[in-house]
């Protein structure tokens, strides 16, 4: 939903964009939207490592994440 929100309504780029980046492609984009929509409900793919879990893209990723509430202790 941040991620819609920041494409289509506010501008507002979510505290950690690394999470947006559903697919891994290097950008967050409505195909992140899409590749999660497909997995939620079309059995698609799951999103990319370090998915289901908290933590830092193994694949290191440039969009940047000041924070992530949701993974905080």
């Amino acid at each position: 939903i941040a991620l819609l929100n920041y494409l289509f309504r506010s501008g507002r780029k979510p505290v950690c964009m690394e999470s947006a980046n559903l697919n891994d492609d290097g950008a967050a984009d409505i195909a992140d939207a899409v590749y999660h929509l497909a997995y939620l409900f079309r059995e698609g793919h799951a999103p990319k490592a370090p998915f289901p879990d908290c933590g830092a893209d193994p694949t290191g990723g440039g969009l940047g994440c000041e924070s992530f509430p949701p993974c905080a202790d």
